[in-house]
Formats: structure tokens, C-alpha cells, sequence
């Protein structure tokens, strides 16, 4: 990975493949073979500026590390590049990691993440309304999910943004549907972004059913497996769609993390479509590949972060893969299981 001043004036593999026209189309031996380079590229960029990435790799070639290795070492590769610090959700054992995105890895995270809400259906040239069921990041020291949640209101010009979470972490839900209620009568599109356990909180204290005439579209992340205590995924939109009374009620599923570059979106079916700039595999108890619907635990790849070598990340996560999706999406499909750690490990575990 060159500096900065030659990436102006030759794009490097790893920026060739965060600029894929259709990151979402058909698997091509071009793209793939652009994916393996800006690998390559991205170990050879650690192992010169990372020592400690650079030992791993004599014991290992091309290594897979665990996430939770990363709240146990300082495993950051220093760039010389200006950027921001973002914290994990600091919900498991070992505490909160410390991640920063350099300006020139957040640029390329930026424009996949455009492609993937695009692909998605959730951008919005006209000016939106945003409902997010997490704390205002500027008032504390919150969860990583807050400040993520803000950031994918870039989706749309915001009109209005509300947090409807209070600073100790609990769900203001008058303050939620009074928000809803008060923006009922203009079709303005309304974005609700936030924690599962939180659109359950929402579901639960609905009030009377009531018109919102404008399109509402969704994001939730934290899990649903395990997560929710009283109600199922389908509960939950099905009430909401009931109470709502919108013309389009379309709540999808996010899965991501701070340690890897890129969140994905759910389709229509609960499945997560990767996209060219990444890869997943399912490994077994047997440290192998797992056959299709089979269940393991979580393997991302992504090259994008030139600040972390976390392009190779083992999750704590399971999960299982399949083809054919019946939403007409020809890539392959990751179904999120639930955490292989104990549920109270987790963000959204915290907020119940």
C-alpha cells in the first residue's frame, strides 16, 4: 500500500475494488482476482509497517485473527494519516477496542457503505425525517453502536434527527412515539435506526394505531437470536406495521463490528448478501470450511482498513451460508445465528 501521494496518481488494487461499479453482481474471475490482490496488497502493507502483524506472519502465513485478540494487544498499524478513534461496544469480557480509521481508509469504507445502502434501497435524495433509538453520541461515552447508528443517517439530507435514548442507556419510548405521532401528517420518509431489543421496547408500548403517511425503512442491529425477551423478529414488524399505518414499513437486519471495515444489510429474507469488497466463510469445530446450512463460527475478509490488519478476522459470531436466495439475489447468502460467546456479551444484552 503506497503512500498517500501515490495513491492520487495510481490507484492501488485495494482502491480499484472499493470503486466496483456493481459490487453486487455476479461473481467474475475479474473480480476475484482483484479481491486476492488487494489482499496481497493489504499483507504486504501490515507486515511492513506492523511488527507485531509482521511476526504473526512468519508463524503463519496469511493469519486469521481472533476479534477478541484485538481487545488484548495493540495490534494497530500506524499510517501517518489523520482520522478519528471509534470504540467497540465494550460489552464483552475483555472490555471496549480502540479503533482508528485513518481519513484514507474511512473514504473507501464510505463509498462501500454507499454502494450497500444503495443496493439496499435506503438512500433518499429528498431531505428525511431520522428516529434513533440510541443515545446522542456528543453527550457521553456510549456504545459504539451510537455513533454508528448516526452515522448511517448520511443516507439522506436529514430533516430532523431525534435520539430517543436517555444517557443511562434506557429507551424513552413516550419520547419515541410522540416523535412518530408529531410527524404523522407530512410525507416526509422516516428512518428508525437502532438496537433489536429496542424496536421490541417500541413494539410493547405502542399506542392506539394511528396513519404516518410517510414511507418508514429501518435498520437494527445487535442480534435478533437470543436477544428479544418477549417477542420474535416477526412480532416485532408486524406491530409496527399494524400501529403505524405507513405506506411502507421495511425494517432490515445489520450486521457488523468495529474491528471489520464494512456493516451488511439484510435482504427481504433475513440473508446477507456480501458484495465484492469482501468475502465470509463458515468454519467448523474442525477448524475447516463448512458445507452449506451447516453452522460455524463467522470468517470475514476485507482489505479496506490500512490503520488495523484486521483483514482477515475470526468473529465471535455463528452463522451458516447458502445459494439461492429467494429474493432473486445471485451472490451467496450469510445467515447470522447468534453470538458462540454467552448472550450477555452483547450491546444489546446490556440495554434489556
Amino acid at each position: 500500500m503506497p503512500d498517500n501521494k501515490e495513491c492520487i496518481t495510481q490507484p492501488t488494487a485495494i482502491d480499484l475494488l472499493a470503486n466496483l461499479p456493481a459490487p453486487y453482481g455476479l461473481n467474475t474471475d475479474a473480480d476475484k482476482a482483484l479481491f486476492d490482490s488487494a489482499m496481497q496488497q493489504a499483507d504486504l502493507w501490515h507486515q511492513a509497517h506492523n511488527p507485531t502483524y509482521a511476526q504473526l506472519c512468519t508463524a503463519q502465513s496469511h493469519p486469521v485473527i481472533p476479534v477478541g485478540l484485538f481487545k488484548t494487544l495493540d495490534l494497530a498499524t500506524p499510517t501517518g494519516d489523520q482520522g478519528q478513534w471509534l470504540n467497540s461496544s465494550g460489552t464483552g469480557d475483555k472490555g471496549k477496542t480502540q479503533v482508528f480509521f485513518d481519513a484514507t481508509s474511512m473514504a473507501r469504507i464510505q463509498q462501500g457503505m454507499v454502494q450497500i445502502f444503495i443496493e439496499n434501497g435506503l438512500v433518499s435524495p429528498v431531505p428525511a425525517r431520522f428516529l434513533l433509538l440510541s443515545p446522542d453520541p456528543s453527550t457521553g461515552d456510549h456504545a459504539g453502536y451510537a455513533t454508528a447508528f448516526l452515522k448511517f443517517t448520511a443516507c439522506a439530507p436529514v430533516q430532523e434527527c431525534v435520539f430517543a435514548v436517555q444517557a443511562n442507556g434506557q429507551l424513552d419510548t413516550k419520547l419515541a412515539w410522540d416523535t412518530l405521532q408529531r410527524w404523522a401528517n407530512e410525507p416526509v420518509p422516516v428512518y428508525i435506526f437502532g438496537l433489536t431489543v429496542f424496536f421490541e421496547h417500541l413494539c410493547l408500548s405502542q399506542p392506539e394505531s394511528f396513519r404516518l403517511k410517510a414511507p418508514v425503512r429501518g435498520l437494527t442491529g445487535g442480534g435478533w437470536k437470543g436477544m428479544t425477551q418477549r417477542l420474535d423478529r416477526q412480532q416485532i414488524i408486524s406491530g409496527l406495521k399494524q400501529c403505524l399505518q405507513a405506506p411502507l414499513v421495511d425494517i432490515r437486519d445489520i450486521y457488523g463490528m468495529t474491528e471489520h471495515p464494512l456493516h451488511y444489510i439484510s435482504c427481504q429474507e433475513g440473508h446477507f448478501h456480501i458484495p465484492a469488497y469482501s468475502q465470509f466463510t463458515i468454519i467448523d469445530a474442525d477448524g475447516q470450511s463448512a458445507k452449506a446450512d451447516r453452522p460455524g463460527l463467522i470468517q470475514l475478509e476485507n482489505p479496506f482498513f490500512a490503520s488495523l490488519p484486521s483483514h482477515r478476522l475470526l468473529t465471535q459470531d455463528l452463522g451458516s451460508w447458502g445459494e439461492h436466495c429467494p429474493c432473486g439475489q445471485s451472490r451467496r447468502f450469510l445467515r447470522y445465528i447468534g453470538r458462540a460467546t454467552t448472550p450477555e456479551g452483547t450491546c444489546a444484552a446490556e440495554a434489556i
